[in-house]
């Protein structure tokens, strides 16, 4: 009896823990659609299937992506999430604090969030295996038309291939599945920083023009076999290979409409861009808008990170009031827009725990108050050391290179270091140039400066230059027209032309190469800025180059001189070539050797840059663990590529106050001061202070300057 009735009771306790449970459930999913009056609009649209995140590097663009993936795969377990990253230095595994790979990867303790950090070489290779068929297809069509090395194109090093691979990739994930109408219910793209993000999104329509290229090239084969059944390309004396060329080039051709499409659709798609409360941000945000509006991409909110709280500390209302005259001018500027403002934390925004807490101040669910605590360690220890870097002014340098994470200060410190040489060395002409496509020169010393070199104002020996790469190469494409169209013509109206009947052919070849300029591989408009330069040191101009880099990534990819741009440039040489050598004309001769010299400049340029002699390369770096991660990567990329650096800049350490929340972010740095300290070798580390102002205009430059160099 009793033990019946301790049965029954235990099953009675069962289900009331059951029931207990059921209700905490019941009560969390009712709690996952009762949003406040302040959430985002991509929290309330059931239809969206891509948030992108973008702005200038440094801004939070990770941290916001990653913190939206955390809060929404808590918020509705029953919906797949993912969030995807085509930054080249890619950080969603720092930010997450967990391993990520180039596949997709289980986010640890979430069982419907996952991560990719795309890598677009392999995606190239799966792309390959996929159409194995169709590629060989279009080789022996290439063969067998006698085509401008049509064969070239078939490596498929071909003009924005990294960039198609990562747009398929989107496509992909966001397709259907089996059993479920998406693969992923909501897919958050992580991207690079502003400029070269908007090349990104406007390569489905260049990648689209591209396989026009390809259709009007094979249109000859067309010409050619009468017999041809639904361009399958059947070859005489040949077996019809496996694989339809039309119809690989359609399916090709839907799925870039199919991303194009998603990316201008207002309710699949949200554009966010991220700013942060200073001039150089504000102002690239700007250029962002305007361009996304062209692309007819929908923005609605915009990120406004890192609000300085009102609090007594001198060090954070000096910073609190700059930050007013900002959060103004945003409001005014972009007063169309929902400006979701977040405060700066004290710790760094990393992990799960603090990720979920910035989301739910992110996504409008709670509002964040800094908790008042006592630190039990003094954080008064002075580490600044005044003109650590003042030994760079001394050596006999023609290239000096600031790199490293977007947002990290480099474009200061290369204002900064510009202005410091041309004081120390009055006799010598410096050039501080940029060829990052969000140039921020200008704002840095709140000059106008533009695509022609700009003297600096109250410095005779001091010129600056953000070199436009777009107008760079719309000049080249310009007269890579014109030769071809004039030689062409001639060749058309040749006696060889028309002895050996090939007049209709040449006609094809000539829109094909035409039209081939139109696909310009990514990397080729920074081959053509540093064309400049090398025409700079040519004719000796300047004596000494500061060079503002882009982003980690992208000068990496730079300085290895991508192999879509030797690709590119080889083919133009070679398809050139081919009508040369039978009706030789010299403007034919002038372009094939420009397309050669191209080739050349930016193994020259390596040459400079690998000499520890007379060039300098100097790693940006901030006290976290995110930035510390992608210095260490940085590093090894240089090392491998032959490239000296000796000196690292950690930029923006807060100093010692009596202010609780600076003690907090304070202690957070020095601790990661003390693992670059540990975990970098034979490396000088120069130590930058956080200053209460913005570093913006010559005076505050100057007063940098003085910190650095003790030049002012």
């Amino acid at each position: 009896m009793n033990k019946v009735n301790s049965e029954e009771e235990r099953m009675v306790n069962f289900f009331k823990k059951v029931a207990e449970v059921k209700c905490e459930v019941d009560s969390k999913e009712s709690h996952q659609f009762i949003l406040s009056d302040n959430a985002p609009s991509f929290l309330r649209n059931e239809k969206l299937r891509l948030v992108i995140f973008s702005g200038k590097g440094g801004t939070g663009k990770t941290t916001s992506a990653c913190a939206l993936g955390i809060y929404l795969a808590k918020s509705y377990p029953d919906k797949k999430f993912l969030v995807a990253s085509s930054d080249p230095a890619h950080s969603l595994a720092d930010s997450f604090d967990c391993p990520v790979e180039d596949s997709i990867t289980p986010i640890k303790g979430l069982d419907n969030l996952w991560a990719i950090e795309m890598d677009s070489v392999k995606l190239l290779g799966k792309f390959k295996e996929k159409y194995k068929n169709y590629l060989e297809n279009f080789s022996k069509m290439a063969y067998s038309t006698d085509q401008i090395d049509l064969r070239d194109f078939l490596t498929f090093k071909l003009p924005g291939m990294h960039e198609i691979m990562f747009l398929l990739e989107i496509v992909d994930l966001l397709s259907f599945g089996i059993f479920r109408p998406y693969q992923y219910d909501l897919v958050i793209w992580d991207t690079a920083p502003t400029g070269h993000t908007l090349r990104l999104l406007q390569f489905p329509d260049k990648v689209l023009k591209w396989i026009e290229i390809f259709k009007l090239s094979f249109s000859r084969y067309a010409q050619v076999s009468i017999g041809v059944a639904t361009l399958g390309f059947h070859i005489p004396g040949y077996r019809p290979p496996k694989g339809n060329v039309r119809m690989f080039l359609d399916k090709l051709s839907k799925e870039l409409e199919k991303i194009r499409d998603i990316l201008k659709s207002e309710e699949e798609c949200e554009f966010v861009p991220v700013t942060i409360l200073e001039e150089l941000s504000i102002a690239e945000t700007e250029r962002l808008l305007s361009a996304l509006r062209q692309e007819e991409i929908s923005i609605r909110n915009i990120i406004v990170n890192r609000v300085q709280g009102n609090r007594e500390c001198p060090f954070c209302s000096s910073r609190s009031k700059e930050q007013e005259d900002y959060l103004k001018e945003i409001e005014e500027k972009f007063a169309s827009y929902n400006l979701i403002k977040l405060p700066l934390f004290p710790n760094e925004v990393r992990g799960q725990e603090r990720l979920l807490e910035f989301a739910k101040v992110f996504c409008g669910e709670e509002k964040y108050s800094f908790p008042l605590q006592s630190l039990s360690q003094p954080l008064d220890e002075d580490r600044f050391i005044p003109g650590e870097l003042s030994e760079i002014l001394e050596k006999d340098l023609h290239f000096i290179i600031f790199s490293g994470k977007g947002g990290v200060g480099k474009t200061t410190l290369s204002s900064v270091t510009a202005l410091a040489l041309a004081k120390y060395n009055p006799n010598k002409r410096i050039l501080v140039f940029s060829t990052d496509p969000a140039h921020s020169l200008a704002d840095s010393f709140a000059l106008s400066i533009g695509d022609v070199v700009t003297p600096i104002k109250d410095q005779e020996n001091l010129y600056a230059l953000e070199i436009n790469g777009t107008k760079l190469y719309e000049d080249f494409k310009k007269e890579y027209k014109l030769n071809i169209e004039d030689a062409f013509n001639k060749w058309q109206d040749s006696q060889l032309a028309s002895i050996s009947g090939r007049k209709w052919k040449l006609d094809h070849d000539q829109k094909v190469m035409i039209e081939f300029v139109e696909t310009y591989p990514p990397g080729l408009e920074e081959v053509l800025a540093l064309e400049k330069i090398m025409d700079f040191i040519k004719k000796e101009e300047f004596d000494v180059y500061v060079f503002d880099t882009a982003p980690t990534g992208h000068l990496v990819e730079l300085m290895k001189f991508p192999e879509l741009v030797r690709e590119w440039l080889r083919v133009s040489y070679r398809g050139l070539l081919k009508y040369q050598r039978e009706f030789p004309l010299d403007n034919i001769e002038i372009l094939a050797k420009k397309i050669l010299s191209s080739q050349e400049t930016v193994l020259k340029m390596r040459a400079l840059l690998t000499d520890s002699q007379k060039s300098e390369f100097i790693a940006v770096t901030i006290s976290e663990e995110m930035g510390l991660l992608e210095t260490k990567d940085l590093l090894k990329i240089i090392q491998s590529l032959g490239i000296p650096c000796r000196h690292i800049v950690v930029n923006m350490i807060t100093p010692a106050t009596d202010c609780s929340f600076c003690s907090f972010k304070r202690r957070d740095q020095l601790d990661c001061l003390n693992r670059i300290n540990s975990q970098i070798y034979e490396k000088k580390i120069i130590k930058v202070p956080l200053y209460p102002h913005e570093i913006r205009g010559i005076d505050n430059l100057k007063q940098l300057s003085e910190f650095l160099y003790r030049v002012s």
